[in-house]
């Protein structure tokens, strides 16, 4: 979730209808060297809320009376929205049972306006910040140890019936091989082939939950999705649309290449896999809002919405410790994952009639001369 890793830069978004207010606490924040605040700000909850759909700032300044929403409502709704960032109440009651429960319901921290220095909002923030990695990262090595457990779990099966069938083979049990046979080994073989791409996919979420140190560099936006796309269609032997033109051929972003390439890789593999027969599946890239926004879509039967809010946010589908089914989870997580890891975000949006759009957007490093 946080941005920047070495918080040399810390993104703060204000939800404070009080413009006066905000140019205070910019002034404050701006009055520290290291790390440096960017402040930005919402007037309400709705132009909140349009914000946080698209952007995931590294933490929340929140004042709970607003024009559109009060008390801790505004808390509630802000944390619909805000994609598992820190949330700061800022309010002007010295109220410490609502203090209290603002905490309880998820708030990292309740300042009250009047007792506001420097000194303890800097340290509020950055203090909020780290707690909420800590407590990301407790998640997820609590999710990693249970969708272990579940997998090995579920491996059992095929597991036994291939040595079952193994042991059949070289007793001699079934004798010179004929057509049910064949058959038999066929689906043998798939079914090891599936859980080496289980287990080649857990490898790659594990590398990136526990931190594995990314191999960041500069790199030509538009080269590395051509190289992706080009490398996608020759192994699959399927033919992507591809819409470029809009991208400046110097766009480049800071990254690790081969972890962006297995997050497009993985997001056309998918509009591949569901999408309807004989459909095509496109892909386009542009800057939008000095970001590198790519558009990954399909036709096909519409994603539902239980499965829109939770794909990027669980390992599994099913029940953990009971059930393991590996689908779509697996693979679009692990692009979450990625683009957290790349300061960006992924959002869907799918229907019936517009088929299913993935959107990336990333943010730039610039622009090279040509």
């Amino acid at each position: 979730m946080l941005a920047n890793e070495t918080m040399q830069l810390v993104n703060v978004f204000m939800i404070e209808d009080d413009k006066y207010y905000c140019e205070y606490v910019r002034r404050l924040l701006a009055s520290r060297k290291q790390p440096q605040f960017e402040v930005q700000r919402a007037s309400d909850m709705a132009e909140a809320q349009r914000y946080l759909k698209d952007e995931t700032p590294d933490v929340v300044l929140l004042d709970l009376n607003l024009p559109d929403s009060h008390g801790l409502e505004s808390l509630s709704r802000a944390r619909e929205f805000a994609d598992g960032c820190p949330i700061i109440i800022l309010t002007s009651s010295d109220n410490e049972q609502l203090g209290l429960q603002s905490v309880s319901l998820g708030a990292q921290d309740y300042l009250v306006k009047q007792h506001i220095g420097n000194e303890s909002l800097v340290r509020s923030i950055r203090y909020a910040i780290q707690r909420r990695r800590s407590e990301e990262q407790t998640q997820r090595m609590a999710a990693i140890q249970d969708f272990i457990a579940t997998l090995a779990h579920d491996m059992n099966v095929p597991l036994i019936g291939t040595e079952n069938l193994l042991r059949g083979l070289l007793s001699g049990h079934l004798g010179q091989l004929n057509a049910e046979q064949s058959e038999a080994l066929m689906v043998m073989k798939e079914a090891n082939q599936s859980q080496l791409q289980l287990v080649n996919r857990l490898l790659e979420i594990y590398r990136y939950e526990v931190g594995s140190d990314l191999d960041r560099r500069i790199l030509n936006a538009k080269e590395l999705l051509v190289d992706c796309v080009t490398g996608f269609s020759e192994n699959k032997q399927v033919q992507i649309n591809c819409s470029f033109d809009a991208l400046e051929p110097g766009c480049r972003i800071w990254g690790d290449q081969e972890a962006l390439n297995a997050m497009f890789w993985n997001l056309l593999d998918n509009a591949v896999k569901y999408s309807d027969s004989g459909q095509s599946v496109d892909i386009s890239a542009e800057l939008v809002d000095s970001k590198l926004c790519v558009r990954v879509h399909n036709f096909g039967k519409p994603m539902p919405e239980e499965v829109k809010t939770s794909m990027v946010s669980k390992f599994w589908q099913g029940v953990p410790g009971k059930t393991y089914v590996a689908k779509t989870g697996l693979g679009l997580y692990l692009c979450h994952r990625i683009a957290q890891l790349h300061q960006g975000r992924i959002t869907c949006e799918s229907d019936i009639e517009n088929g299913t759009t993935i959107t990336v957007k990333l943010p730039i490093s610039g622009m090279l001369l040509t």
